[in-house]
C-alpha cells in the first residue's frame, strides 16, 4: 500500500534559509520537497518569469517529488472587493504557473476563509469560491496537476468537503493540516481523517500545544501521531505527507520518530 519514502514524505522548503539549501537537505534525507514562500512579494516589480527562474535554478539537479504551496498571505478569492479579487486571482494563477514550470504534481491552496460566523457571509463565500474554482480547475485538468485545499480556521471538516463537492473535479482534493485542527478546532484529528476519507490527498503534519501554531516536531505537542498513522492505515489511506517544520533539527527528529515507530 505504502509508497517509497521519497514519494510519500516531503519536507518544506522553509526548512533552511533558501530553497536550494532545503532541496539539498531533501536529497540527503531522500524525501520530496514542497516549495513554499514564493518570492513574489519581495519587490512589487518582481516578475513571474523572474520568480520561476529563481526557483528552477534552486532546484537544479533535484529529481525527487515536488509539490508547491501556493501563495496565501491575505488572499481571499471570494472577496466582494473587485480590486482585491483581481490580486487574489493573480496570485492563484501565478502559483499555478510556477508549479507547472517546476513540474509540481500537487499545488496546495488555502481557502481564504477567516471563520466569520455570519451565515449569509459564509454562504456567499462558498458560492464565490466554487464559481472561481470551477473555471480555474480546468487548467489543472489539462496539465495533470492536482489542486488541494487546506484547512486553517475551518472548525469542521464538512466546510472543505462542501467546497470540494461544489467544484466537482477529480483534480480537486483535500489537504489536512493536523496542527491547524489541533489549534483551531475541538475535533479529534482522527475524526477529520475519517470524514475526509478517500478525498484525503495531501497532509501537512506538525505539532503544537494548542496555544500557538508552533510547527514543532511530531513529539513536541499534544498530537498523538501514532494514533494518526494508525487511523490512516485502518482506512487504507495513502496521502502524501509534508513535514511542515521550519528547522532541520525538527525535521530530522520527526523522520526518526516515523522510522523508529514504523509508521510508514
Amino acid at each position: 500500500m505504502m509508497k517509497k519514502i521519497k514519494d510519500k514524505i516531503l519536507i518544506s522548503s522553509s526548512a533552511k534559509g533558501t530553497i536550494k539549501e532545503s532541496a539539498e537537505l531533501a536529497l540527503e534525507l531522500d524525501t520530496g520537497l514542497e516549495i513554499s514562500r514564493l518570492p513574489f512579494y519581495k519587490n512589487k516589480d518582481t516578475s513571474e518569469n523572474e520568480v520561476i527562474q529563481e526557483v528552477k535554478e534552486a532546484l537544479e539537479g533535484f529529481n525527487n517529488r515536488i509539490t508547491l504551496h501556493a501563495m496565501f498571505s491575505d488572499i481571499n478569492i471570494s472577496t466582494q472587493d473587485k480590486q482585491l479579487k483581481e490580486i487574489a486571482e493573480k496570485r492563484c494563477i501565478q502559483s499555478f504557473n510556477t508549479g507547472k514550470a517546476i513540474k509540481a504534481d500537487t499545488i496546495l491552496y488555502h481557502t481564504g476563509n477567516k471563520g466569520t460566523k455570519h451565515y449569509g457571509s459564509q454562504e456567499l463565500f462558498k458560492r464565490n469560491f466554487i464559481s472561481f474554482w470551477k473555471e480555474f480547475i480546468k487548467e489543472f485538468e489539462r496539465n495533470g496537476i492536482t489542486a488541494v485545499i487546506e484547512n486553517v480556521y475551518e472548525e469542521i471538516p464538512e466546510y472543505c468537503i462542501k467546497l470540494m463537492e461544489g467544484v466537482n473535479s477529480e483534480n480537486f482534493k483535500l489537504a489536512l493540516d493536523t496542527g491547524h485542527v489541533n489549534l483551531y478546532t475541538n475535533m479529534k484529528i482522527i475524526d477529520w481523517i475519517k470524514e475526509y476519507n478517500k478525498n484525503l490527498y495531501h497532509m501537512h503534519i506538525h505539532n503544537n500545544y494548542k496555544l500557538n501554531d508552533d510547527h514543532s516536531n511530531l513529539e513536541n505537542g499534544t498530537i498523538d501521531y501514532k494514533e494518526v498513522f494508525t487511523k490512516l492505515r485502518q482506512l487504507n489511506l495513502n496521502p502524501s505527507i509534508v513535514l511542515e517544520m521550519f528547522t532541520e533539527e525538527d525535521i530530522r527528529k520527526s523522520l526518526e520518530f516515523i522510522k523508529t515507530n514504523a509508521l510508514i
